[in-house]
C-alpha cells in the first residue's frame, strides 16, 4: 500500500511540479521556481493523506443492495452471530447483493465498521455448512483488519483509475492469490471444517451466473473484497488443494 502511494506522490509530483515550473518561466518570474517543488508535491501528497483517511468509506454505495433481516433468512443471522460472539467482534450489517452468482464479501463501512454481503444466487444454494464456512471466511478478515488493508488499495485505485486505467488489475495475480488463501485458512480456523469451505468454493467455480468484471472499472476494483473474485482467470483450484492439505 505503501509503495502505490509513494509511487503516486512521486510521479504526480514530478508532472505537477514541471507544469508550474513552465508556467513560472512563461510569466517571467524564474526565481519563485521552489513554490512549483513545493505546490508540485503538495498537492499529491496531500490527496494521498486524504484518500488514505477515508479509504475506509462505504465501497458498497452504489450497489444493488436490500438489508436481510432474521425473519427473512434465520439460518445465515444465527451463524453470524455465533461466529461473531466466537471471535468477539460486533455483528455487522448483513446485505443481499441482488444478483443471481454465488459470492460472499465484506466491506469497510468508516474506518471500523464492516457490512457483509452475500448475493441472491448464494442465498439460495448455499447449505447451512457452507454458509458456516463462507461467513467465518469474511469475518475472521474484517477481525483482522483485511478488509480495511483492501480499502486502501481500492481507493488508491480508485483515485488514479481515471488516468491510467491499467492499475486496476484484470488478472487475480499472485499477491491476491496468496491474500485469498490466507482469507481462507482463516474461515477454517474457526469451523474447523474444510470440506464445507471446499464445497462452497468449488460451486463458485463452477457457477454459471460467475461475472468476469473486466467490462467495469468499478467491478474491478471492488473484486478483491469477494470471495470468488470478478476478475478473468479467478481460478479456485489452487486455493482448495490448500485447504486439502489442511
Amino acid at each position: 500500500v505503501i509503495s502505490y502511494y509513494l509511487l503516486f506522490v512521486v510521479v504526480s509530483g514530478a508532472i505537477v511540479a514541471t507544469v508550474i515550473s513552465r508556467a513560472l518561466i512563461f510569466a517571467n518570474v524564474s526565481d519563485e521556481f521552489h513554490w512549483a517543488i513545493v505546490v508540485g508535491f503538495g498537492v499529491p501528497i496531500a490527496a494521498a493523506l486524504v484518500v488514505g483517511f477515508r479509504a475506509g468509506s462505504n465501497g458498497t454505495r452504489g450497489l444493488d443492495l436490500q438489508r436481510i433481516t432474521l425473519s427473512k433468512a434465520p439460518g445465515l443471522m444465527n451463524i453470524t452471530e455465533g461466529l461473531c460472539l466466537t471471535m468477539g467482534i460486533d455483528m455487522p450489517r448483513v446485505l443481499e447483493l441482488r444478483e443471481p452468482q454465488l459470492n460472499v464479501a465484506a466491506f469497510s463501512v468508516g474506518n471500523t465498521r464492516t457490512v457483509l454481503v452475500v448475493t441472491s444466487g448464494a442465498l439460495e444454494e448455499f447449505s447451512r455448512l457452507e454458509f458456516e464456512a463462507m461467513i467465518a471466511r469474511e469475518l475472521a478478515r474484517a477481525r483482522s483488519g483485511q478488509i480495511f488493508f483492501e480499502a486502501r488499495i481500492r481507493a488508491f485505485q480508485k483515485l488514479v483509475s481515471p488516468l491510467s486505467a491499467f492499475i486496476v488489475p484484470k488478472r487475480q495475480g499472485s499477491s491476491l492469490t496468496r491474500r485469498l488463501k490466507a482469507g481462507d485458512l482463516g474461515g477454517v480456523y474457526y469451523t474447523r471444517y474444510p470440506l464445507a469451505m471446499i464445497s462452497a468454493l468449488e460451486k463458485m467455480g463452477n457457477d454459471s451466473n460467475a461475472r468476469v468484471s473486466n467490462s467495469s472499472l468499478r467491478r474491478r476494483v471492488l473484486a478483491p473484497y469477494w470471495a470468488h473474485p470478478e476478475l478473468d482467470d479467478a481460478d479456485v483450484s489452487a486455493r482448495i488443494k490448500v485447504l486439502n492439505s489442511y
